[in-house]
C-alpha cells in the first residue's frame, strides 16, 4: 500500500508504514503524512506497525513495534545479537542488496550534497569476506539493568545501554580467545569487581587486534588516567594463556578523546607486527588501520596502480604511509603527512627496515602543513588524501588545489563528506573523472570510496 497519505493505524498510537528505501545508517525509510520516518530494523519493502520514538520536526525517528509484511529479501541475521546490536544494521539483506544500497549511499551525496551529479560511480567492489573480516574490535565494559556486568557493543535502539557480546559474527576469529579469557577475567572473574570498570567519566574499553601477515594478537585496555588495579594480573594472565599474544597495553586517555593519548606496556611488545602492500610495519596500539585487512589492501593496491609512474606525490592523512611508500618503492619521491606522532615514527621505521631512501615522514596537522609547505614539496604529480571521517578539514581542500598537481586521489569513508570535498575542490578547478565505492565493511551501512580527480 502505498504510505503517500494518511494512513490509519492498527492499534493506538502505532501507524502502518512502508518502507520504500535504505537510509543512512542502515535505518529503512518511509514517508507518512509529508514526514520522512527512519526506522532501524527494516529495509526496503517491509510493511512495519511503528511508533514515533523521536520527532525531529520534519522527519521522525521510529520504532518497529511489528513487522506486518516482510520484504522479499529478507534474511534472517546469522548473528542472534544483531536485532539489538547496532553495528550490523544491514544484515538483514544479502549482500548484493547492501552493496547496490551502498553504491545508492553514494550517488545521492554527490548530486544531493556535491551537486555532482553527472560523476561517474562505478559498481561497488565486494569484500573478500562478508564476515569474520574485521580484525580489529572494541567493546566497553557496563552493566545491565540488574547491575550484572557486561562487555560488549552499545544497543542500536537504545547506544546509551549495551548488548553483551559472547562472540562477533564479524570479528577474525583468532579474536575469539582473548575475548572469552577477557570475559572469564573482568565479567566473571578476579577483575569484575575492579572499581575501574565503573568509571563514570567514561566507560573502559577493550580492543582487541589481529595482524592481518603474522599469528599474532594485541590487546588494550583504553582508560581514564583511575588506577587500574587488576590490569597487571590481566596481562600476566594473557600472556600465559594466548600463545599468539603480542602484547597487552593500556591505552591512557582523558575522557571522551581519542587523540592525545598515552600507552603503557603491561605485557610483550606495544605494537603488532603486520604488512602493508608487502612492505613490513610494526603497527602502535594505538594506531589508526583499516580494519577489514584483506578489502583493504584491494583497494590500495588498486590506488598505486592507477597511480601509474608519478615522480613526486604529497599523501595527507597518511597515517604509516602505505600508500606513499608503495610509491615510493617503484621509485616516486613520496612526502607522508599525518598528525600522529606514533603513525609516522612507524612510517619511517617500515621505510628504514625495508631500505626505502625516497619518502619523508612529516608529522604535523595537516591544513597547517599547506598553510607552509616545504619548497621539497614542489608542484607533485599526484596528491593522495585520506581524511577521516569528518572530511578535510577547513581550508585543506583550496590547500590541496594550491598544489596545483595535475591529479588527485581522494580516498572516504563517509560519502556526505566525500562530496562536500568534490564539490570544493570542482570550484577550485578540478574535475572528477570517477568514483569508485569499496565494500569495506560488509553488514554495516558504511561504505568506502575512492576518487580520481583531474587538473581542469
Amino acid at each position: 500500500m502505498s504510505s503517500s497519505g494518511p494512513s490509519k493505524p492498527p492499534y493506538p498510537g502505532v501507524v502502518e508504514l512502508e518502507i520504500t528505501a535504505w537510509a543512512a545508517g542502515g535505518r529503512g525509510l518511509g514517508r507518512l503524512d509529508g514526514r520522512v520516518w527512519m526506522v532501524p530494523g527494516t529495509m526496503p519493502g517491509d510493511l512495519v506497525a511503528a511508533r514515533i520514538a523521536r520527532d525531529h520536526g520534519r522527519w521522525v525517528e521510529g520504532r518497529a513495534q511489528a513487522t506486518l509484511t516482510h520484504a522479499p529479501g529478507r534474511r534472517p541475521p546469522v548473528c542472534p545479537i544483531q536485532p539489538t546490536c547496532g553495528g550490523c544494521p544491514m544484515m538483514i539483506a544479502s549482500e548484493e542488496s547492501q552493496r547496490e544500497a551502498k553504491r545508492q549511499f553514494v550517488i545521492d551525496a554527490l548530486t544531493r550534497i556535491g551537486g555532482l551529479g553527472d560523476v561517474s560511480v562505478d559498481g561497488i567492489v565486494p569484500s573478500p569476506n562478508d564476515l569474520a573480516y574485521r580484525n580489529k574490535i572494541e567493546l566497553a565494559f557496563g552493566r545491565d539493568p540488574s547491575g550484572k556486568r557486561v562487555l560488549g557493543y552499545h544497543r542500536g535502539d537504545d547506544p546509551g545501554r549495551l548488548v553483551d557480546v559472547e562472540r562477533c559474527a564479524v570479528a577474525d576469529e583468532r579474536l575469539q580467545q582473548a575475548l572469552e579469557l577477557a570475559r572469564d577475567f573482568f565479567v566473571d572473574g578476579e577483575g569484575k569487581d575492579d572499581p575501574i570498570l565503573d568509571d563514570d567519566r567514561d566507560a573502559v574499553r577493550l580492543v582487541l587486534r589481529a595482524s592481518a601477515k603474522r599469528p599474532q594478537v594485541l590487546i588494550a585496555l583504553r582508560t581514564t588516567d583511575r588506577l587500574f588495579e587488576t590490569a597487571a594480573a590481566f596481562a600476566a594472565l594473557a600472556a600465559e594463556r594466548l600463545p599468539q599474544l603480542a602484547g597487552v597495553v593500556r591505552i591512557v586517555a582523558a575522557a571522551g578523546r581519542r587523540g592525545g593519548s598515552r600507552v603503557e606496556t603491561l605485557a610483550g611488545e606495544p605494537w603488532i607486527e603486520d604488512e602493508l602492500l608487502g612492505i613490513g610495519c610494526r603497527v602502535p596500539a594505538a594506531t589508526f588501520l583499516q580494519v577489514n585487512a584483506a578489502a583493504a589492501e584491494a583497494m590500495l593496491a588498486s590506488v598505486v596502480e592507477s597511480a601509474g609512474s608519478p615522480r613526486s606525490v604529497v599523501e595527507l592523512y597518511g597515517g604509516v604511509g602505505g600508500i606513499g611508500l608503495a610509491l615510493a618503492r617503484r621509485g616516486a619521491r613520496a612526502t607522508i603527512v599525518d598528525a600522529d606522532g606514533d603513525a609516522v615514527a612507524c612510517g619511517r621505521d617500515a621505510a628504514e627496515r625495508a631500505g626505502i631512501g625516497s619518502a619523508t615522514f612529516v608529522q604535523d596537522d595537516v591544513g597547517r602543513f599547506l598553510a607552509a609547505p616545504p619548497a621539497a614539496v614542489g608542484r607533485p604529480d599526484l596528491v593522495i588524501a585520506d581524511p577521516p571521517r569528518t572530511g578535510l578539514g577547513r581550508g585543506v581542500a583550496f590547500g590541496i588545489a594550491s598544489l596545483t598537481a595535475p591529479r588527485i586521489a581522494m580516498v572516504s569513508c563517509d560519502p556526505a563528506t566525500l562530496a562536500r570535498d568534490l564539490a570544493t575542490l570542482t570550484r577550485a578547478g578540478y574535475a572528477v573523472d570517477r568514483v569508485t565505492p569499496y565494500d569495506l565493511f560488509p553488514q554495516t551501512a558504511h561504505v568506502e570510496a575512492v576518487a580520481w580527480l583531474r587538473a581542469g
